[in-house]
């Protein structure tokens, strides 16, 4: 399907690569985000799929100071293939994308500032120790550098699209997640897949309508809704053991903007999209539950009605 899908879309995309660079001169100009203009009202945002890590971060060579070279390529440092199903992702729908590509360990823009992981002094078992050296006004830099420009653009970005289609886009926030964590090495995960959005607006249609086509065409996975991952808005108070995440990229690109009914956020289990094989088919699969459940041909997305079969693609 998704080759079929591809030579549709040649010629309908407006490619535009665009960034902030960091670090000219110590360091190879790198952009802090890029973004692609597409010619349908979806918006993929992927803010964890960059491992880039300026050298003016580095430590006698080390990377952030990480000693050891393995902890670079865990899911502290990256949402391993996410990137490559994000792109698969926006050909065959034709979907705008931004997407940041400077490792989350530098800044992650899916943190707010006054959040510790957002600047990691640790990840999951890793000391990080160019960041636990940090103080309040090495860490406020740091984050003007890295944190607040590719936030800024986010949302310019958005109302761009808003603006040229008179209408909100759908978004979806793409991410991978490991099976296992090394700080919880006794819980793995058991979903392959979690769809979730903001349960505290309630039952979201959409969201609703996706799980359950994605459900019917692929019994074999195991979709969680809202399951083992979600979100919640800065200011919600919630119970202990509450594990519902605050999020600037859709509490910005989305709350703040009244789309909460157009949105979710997508994790993949790492296990799954290992190779290209493995993303190729997560992308073929994503995009076959896209279609069957909106369309995304006008200015504003659509819900399809069509209850009695969840079409076969």
């Amino acid at each position: 399907m998704l080759q079929d899908i591809d030579e549709e879309a040649r010629g309908h995309r407006d490619v535009s690569v665009a960034g902030r660079m960091q670090d000219r001169g110590a360091d190879e100009a790198k952009p802090l985000y890029e973004t692609v203009k597409g010619a349908s009202c979806l918006l993929l945002l992927s803010v964890h799929e960059g491992d880039y890590i300026p050298k003016s971060l580095h430590a006698q060579g080390l990377p952030l100071g990480i000693t050891d070279p393995a902890d670079l390529d865990r899911h502290i440092a990256i949402d391993h293939g996410i990137r490559e199903v994000t792109r698969l992702l926006a050909t065959s729908t034709r979907a705008h994308v931004f997407r940041a590509t400077h490792s989350r360990l530098v800044a992650d823009i899916n943190r707010f500032p006054d959040e510790t992981d957002c600047v990691a002094p640790t990840a999951d078992g890793t000391d990080i120790p160019l960041n636990s050296a940090l103080d309040k006004t090495a860490r406020e830099a740091r984050l003007a550098k890295y944190f607040h420009p590719a936030i800024d653009r986010l949302k310019e970005f958005v109302r761009e699209i808003a603006a040229d289609n008179g209408a909100e886009p759908f978004v979806i926030c793409m991410h991978s997640f490991a099976r296992v964590l090394a700080e919880e090495p006794q819980q793995p995960k058991r979903h392959d897949v979690c769809v979730f959005s903001y349960p505290e607006f309630g039952p979201i249609p959409n969201v609703e309508a996706f799980v359950r086509i994605l459900r019917n065409q692929q019994p074999e996975l195991i979709v969680g809704h809202d399951e083992p991952f979600s979100a919640r808005t800065p200011g919600l108070s919630t119970r202990p053991g509450d594990r519902r995440l605050r999020s600037p990229t859709s509490f910005y690109g989305v709350i703040e903007r009244n789309n909460v009914l157009n949105h979710f956020a997508l994790e993949i289990c790492q296990d799954l999209i290992s190779d290209e094989a493995g993303q190729t088919r997560m992308a073929d699969t994503i995009t076959r539950a896209l279609y069957a459940a909106f369309d995304f041909s006008g200015s504003k997305p659509r819900l399809r009605h069509q209850r009695s079969r969840d079409y076969d693609g």
